[in-house]
C-alpha cells in the first residue's frame, strides 16, 4: 500500500516527508486521487479556543479543506474517511453519546465540523461518493503538543507548588490512545459502510480531576494537590465519553489502557521538553 502525507506547512514544521498543499486551493489534490484513493482527511485547526478568537481562519482552514476534499474525490471516484470530533454535541445530552445524540455546537471549531459532515453525508447522497465519518473523542499519546495531558505533565515537570487545572475537575472526558485511534480510522476506512459515521472513543468516562491525579502518581508526583481554577475557555464542552458500540461491531477494541498511553506519553514529554516547549496553549 502506498501512503502520501500531504501538508499545509513546510516539511520541517510538520509531518516528516510530507508534501506541502493547500487544500482550500481548488483542484489542488486532484492530481493525487484515483478511483483506488483513500483519503484520510485530517486538515482541520483543531483547536477550540483559536476558534473562538478566529472564527474566519478556522473556517476556512477547516471547512473550505473538507469541500475542496469531497470535491476532488468526487471528480476521480476516490473513498473519504473523515475525522469528525465530538465537540459537535450538545453538552446536556445523555451519556454515552452514541451516533444519533443531540447535535448543538459549543464553539466555531463545532460548527465547522457539524457543516463539514453535513457536506459529507449530502456529497454521499447526491453523488453516490463513498464517505464514512470517523467522530473522534478525545486522542492523545506521543507526539501530542498541547491539549490537557500535555499542559498537565508540562506543569508537573515546572514543579509548582500545586497542579492547577482548567474547569472544577469534573470535565468528563474519553481517551483513546493514538495507536488505537488510526487502527480505528483504518477499519472504517476498510470495513466500514459508506453514507455511515462512527464514534471512535474508548467508551470509558474520565474526570480531569482524577486524569490529573493518575498523571500525578504516573510521574511520582501524589504530593502535589490537584487545585480546579473553576474557569475554562469559552466553546469548552463539559461532558462527554462515547456509546462506541457501532464501531465496535467493525470489530474495534482499543488495545492500550490508559495508565500504558499515559506513561508512554508521559516519557515522550519529558525526552522531547526542550523541543514542544512553548507550544502549549496554556
Amino acid at each position: 500500500m502506498d501512503v502520501t502525507a500531504l501538508d499545509l506547512r513546510s516539511p520541517e514544521a510538520g509531518l516528516d516527508g510530507a508534501l506541502v498543499v493547500d487544500l482550500r486551493e481548488p483542484g489542488a489534490l486532484e492530481p493525487f486521487l484515483t478511483a483506488r484513493t483513500t483519503v484520510f482527511h485530517m486538515a482541520a485547526s483543531a483547536d477550540v479556543a483559536r476558534s473562538v478568537a478566529d472564527p474566519r481562519q478556522d473556517f476556512q482552514t477547516t471547512l473550505e479543506c473538507t469541500f475542496e476534499t469531497l470535491e476532488a474525490a468526487r471528480k476521480a471516484g476516490a473513498r473519504v474517511v473523515f475525522p469528525s470530533t465530538a465537540s459537535i454535541f450538545d453538552g446536556r445530552d445523555e451519556l454515552p453519546l452514541d451516533e444519533r445524540a443531540f447535535v448543538r455546537p459549543a464553539s466555531p471549531y463545532a460548527a465547522a465540523k457539524v457543516a463539514a459532515e453535513a457536506y459529507c453525508f449530502a456529497y454521499h447522497r447526491c453523488y453516490g461518493l463513498d464517505v464514512r465519518i470517523a467522530r473522534m473523542f478525545s486522542v492523545y499519546g506521543i507526539g501530542m503538543t498541547r491539549f490537557a495531558i500535555y499542559d498537565i505533565v508540562s506543569r508537573v515537570m515546572a514543579d509548582p507548588p500545586r497542579l492547577l487545572i482548567l474547569g472544577d475537575g469534573n470535565q468528563v472526558r474519553d481517551y483513546l490512545y493514538i495507536d488505537d485511534a488510526v487502527r480505528g480510522l483504518a477499519l472504517i476506512g476498510e470495513v466500514g459502510s459508506a453514507g455511515e459515521d462512527y464514534n471512535l472513543g474508548s467508551g470509558e468516562p474520565v474526570r480531569i480531576a482524577d486524569l490529573a491525579r493518575k498523571i500525578l502518581r504516573l510521574m511520582g508526583r501524589e504530593d502535589l494537590q490537584v487545585a480546579p481554577s473553576g474557569t475554562s475557555f469559552p466553546g469548552d464542552v463539559n461532558r462527554f465519553y462515547a456509546d462506541t458500540t457501532k464501531v465496535r461491531r467493525l470489530g474495534f477494541s482499543p488495545r492500550v489502557g490508559l495508565d500504558e498511553g499515559l506513561s508512554r506519553t508521559i516519557e515522550w514529554i519529558k525526552q522531547n521538553a526542550k523541543e514542544v516547549r512553548g507550544l502549549s496553549d496554556v
